[in-house]
């Protein structure tokens, strides 16, 4: 799976908004972890690594976003073979298995490597599984906008949990 996907900042600077296809995700953001600009714009592609056999397309994506579930640990792992093996992408995300009813991503950006999770039940409601796979892109347009993957409001350092 490929897929293109724009993230804005809504008029109201404190929420993010992701679209692809028919699908929309929004992350709300607190006042203190509002973006410096008052509009951004993020497209980036976003490339499924469990599925995708085009190494021309592994190499060019932006975010590099796995579709099968790991624990926390298997997903550390797989992130730290994914930005060594592609330490031009953006972000690597891979989705963390809902045992529990925590579910959420592993996530590390391509220049720091040092990951983070984000558990679903810190950020808000649940959305469905497709609404759900464009929080990475909120992430990667927070990047773009100059913060790093610590700021991240609902990011917890990976050695931690």
């Amino acid at each position: 799976m490929k897929r293109f996907v724009v993230v804005e900042a809504s008029p109201f600077p404190d929420v993010l908004l992701a679209r692809c296809g028919n699908a929309s995700f929004s992350v709300r953001l607190r006042q203190v972890h509002r973006l410096h600009s008052a509009w951004v714009i993020d497209e980036h592609l976003v490339v499924d690594v469990d599925s995708c056999r085009d190494r021309s397309l592994l190499d060019c994506a932006d975010v590099l976003q796995g579709s099968r579930v790991h624990s926390a640990t298997g997903a550390l792992r797989r992130l730290a073979v994914l930005t060594s093996a592609y330490p031009s992408c953006g972000i690597a995300a891979v989705p963390l298995s809902d045992a529990g009813g925590v579910g959420g991503w592993a996530l590390a950006d391509g220049s720091d490597r040092s990951p983070v999770l984000v558990l679903h039940r810190l950020y808000g409601p649940r959305q469905d599984s497709s609404e759900q796979s464009l929080l990475p892109s909120c992430v990667h347009a927070w990047l773009v906008a100059g913060r790093s993957l610590r700021e991240w409001p609902y990011a917890h350092e990976a050695s931690a949990s």
